[in-house]
């Protein structure tokens, strides 16, 4: 029975301490929430890049020849044999308008109804599949040589450019993500702090009665964890509704392709919850136990 009421004395004090310091907790939430922001917009970019990157290196060996609008059909197959001859092809495939089309509609999903009669507009194309990646600019250039070929377009130069900004992005994320750590460590460390010094007679008193130390650490304990929760559940509704309005932005049109690289928004919110919740009450926690220990000594 003690314990229980123990329980509920330090939750009715830690409400307490929230309350008396007032300004040190707002200042200490809004640092939370500033780190989990920053912490869910820089996952969001990598995540995405990441996705990209993976996307696009499936077709790096890949390089899509895209043939002039008046080409014919006795033409295209004199190209395909011509391509085929090509030194380091190892495979040509041919794409018609209506395959095209047809692999459009697949990327664009619920909204492939706005493609309908755009077959026309497509061009004849070819996929080469090549037999290293090193030699995709030495098939590119000879692909150029022959007649009726508009355009070549390979991933290789793509791909390395988003890998590079993907790793860029990842170590100034996780170098911002540590000083934020360590700001809102320190802040919420100085808010329990200025509580125990503002107690530190009771404190003193409940030591010389054989008060134990958790007893006295619990109020300060349920204190961090009260800031952290605070701030974990205003960052965490800012995040959600800003991705909740992303991926709808994208669930539409052209943008259907980018969403593909999206994490469904009731799947995001479980992931971020879950992050965000962890890492404020666990921040919460530590600080409260480093802020306190000090004055368990009497």
């Amino acid at each position: 029975m003690s314990s229980i009421r123990r329980f509920f004395s330090a939750i009715g004090e830690g409400f307490v301490g929230v309350w008396r310091n007032k300004s040190m907790s707002v200042a200490s939430i809004v640092s939370i929430c500033s780190m989990l922001l920053i912490l869910g917009g820089i996952t969001f970019g990598v995540f995405v890049a990441n996705n990209i990157v993976e996307d696009m290196k499936t077709k790096v060996d890949q390089i899509d020849v895209i043939l002039t609008p008046e080409v014919t059909s006795e033409r295209i197959a004199k190209i395909k044999e011509e391509l085929q001859k090509i030194e380091n092809v190892k495979e040509v495939n041919y794409v018609s308008k209506e395959q095209a089309l047809a692999k459009m509609k697949e990327q664009w999903k619920e909204n492939s109804f706005l493609l309908e009669g755009m077959e026309s507009a497509l061009p004849e194309s070819f996929e080469l599949k090549v037999e290293n990646i090193e030699n995709s600019n030495a098939v590119a250039s000879s692909i150029y040589n022959v007649k009726d070929v508009e355009k070549v377009v390979y991933y290789k130069d793509i791909v390395d450019k988003i890998a590079k900004v993907s790793e860029m992005v990842k170590y100034v994320g996780i170098t911002l993500v540590a000083v934020l750590l360590m700001v809102s460590f320190f802040i919420m460390s100085i808010t329990i702090k200025l509580t125990v010094i503002a107690r530190r007679k009771e404190i003193s008193i409940k030591k010389y009665i054989g008060a134990t130390n958790m007893s006295i650490t619990g109020p300060f304990i349920v204190e961090g964890m009260l800031l952290g929760i605070i701030g974990a559940g205003i960052s965490f509704t800012i995040i959600f509704f800003i991705y909740k309005y992303i991926y709808k932005s994208f669930a539409w049109g052209v943008g259907n392709i980018f969403s593909n690289y999206l994490l469904p928004v009731d799947v995001f919110g479980i992931y971020v919850a879950i992050a965000y919740f962890a890492i404020s009450i666990g921040i919460g926690v530590l600080a409260s136990i480093f802020s306190s220990r000090k004055y368990m000594k009497v």
